[in-house]
């Protein structure tokens, strides 16, 4: 039973940082589709990379790594949004159980 509520812990994590990610993408999508520039479409590459590596994510191991990147990406990009006028927000990521 308790290996279930970790499964549903672990699941519920990875729907968030997907959200999560989707969000920034879509943020981004919106500013660039109004004319800002994301050089080679370096931010978009990540997020694309960032979704993929969650979604296939099978251990809190996994996900947390891609979650710390993510994070960083979520800094830049709202540091990028900055330097455009534009202003976003801090998405709220998943906690992982202690021990993992």
């Amino acid at each position: 039973m308790a290996k279930d509520l970790k499964m549903i812990e672990f699941l519920k994590a990875k729907r968030t940082a997907i959200d999560n990610l989707k969000a920034i993408q879509l943020n981004l999508t919106r500013c660039v589709g109004e004319g800002m520039i994301d050089s080679d479409d370096a931010y978009y590459n990540e997020l694309l990379a960032f979704i993929d590596e969650a979604s296939l994510s099978k251990s809190w191991g996994e996900l947390i790594e891609v979650i710390s990147k993510a994070k960083i990406l979520e800094v830049d990009v709202a540091a990028w949004l900055s330097g455009h006028g534009q202003t976003s927000i801090s998405l709220p990521w998943p906690k992982f159980p202690k021990g993992e």
